[in-house]
C-alpha cells in the first residue's frame, strides 16, 4: 500500500474498503500524534521574533506598540468606573516595567557569557572569534542603554512610551460612549 502512495496512486479496492481508511493529508501513525501534539504545544509557548533586530529588545517595542483599544472597550462595557480604568492602566504599566527587568537580566546574562567566551577565545588565540564576540557584546550594551533610556522616558510619562496606555484609554472611552448610547436608545 505504501508503494502506491509513494507514486500518488491508490489501488482500486482501497477506496471501497470499509476497514482501511487512508487519508492522503496525513501519513502519521497513531504513535506519531502525541509527539506532534507536544510539538504544537511547544510552538505555541515559544516566542519567535521575525522582524526588527531579532533580539529581546524587540519584545519591548512590540509591547509598547500593542493596541489595547479593544480590551479597554470591553472593560468599559463590564465596569465603567474610572478607578477600574486607572487600575488597569497601572497593570499595563507594571507589565512593561517587569518586561524591562526581565530583558535587562537576559542581556546582562548574555554579556557575562560573552565575556567568558572572549576570555576563552583569547587564550586559544582565536582572534576572529574574539572580534565577533566583542561586536555582539557591544550590540547588547547598546540595547541595554536604549532600554535604560526607555525606562527613564516611562518614568517621565513620555508619550512615546505610553502608547499602549493611550490606546487602552481610547478604547475605554469608546466603551463608555457605547454604553451611554445604548442606555439612551434602550
Amino acid at each position: 500500500m505504501v508503494l502506491f502512495n509513494l507514486f500518488g496512486s491508490k489501488p482500486k479496492d482501497v477506496e471501497s474498503s470499509p476497514i482501511l481508511n487512508i487519508n492522503s493529508d496525513t501519513d502519521a501513525t497513531e504513535e506519531d500524534k502525541p509527539d506532534e501534539a507536544a510539538k504544537k504545544d511547544e510552538e505555541k509557548r515559544m516566542i519567535t521574533i521575525t522582524w526588527g533586530t531579532g533580539m529581546p529588545i524587540d519584545v519591548i517595542f512590540n509591547y509598547i506598540h500593542k493596541n489595547f483599544e479593544e480590551e479597554g472597550f470591553q472593560d468599559a462595557l463590564v465596569n465603567s468606573e474610572i478607578v477600574y480604568r486607572e487600575a488597569k492602566e497601572r497593570i499595563i504599566r507594571n507589565d512593561l516595567e517587569m518586561l524591562f527587568r526581565r530583558i535587562i537580566l537576559r542581556y546582562n546574562n548574555d554579556i557575562r557569557e560573552i565575556e567568558v567566551n572572549i576570555d576563552n577565545a583569547q587564550k586559544a588565540y582565536a582572534l576572529t572569534a574574539v572580534g565577533k564576540l566583542q561586536a555582539r557584546r557591544e550590540t547588547y550594551e547598546e540595547h541595554l542603554k536604549e532600554i535604560h533610556e526607555m525606562q527613564r522616558l516611562l518614568l517621565e510619562d513620555d508619550p512615546k512610551m505610553t502608547t499602549m496606555i493611550e490606546s487602552y484609554r481610547r478604547g475605554f472611552q469608546k466603551g463608555i460612549a457605547s454604553k451611554a448610547i445604548s442606555f439612551i436608545n434602550g
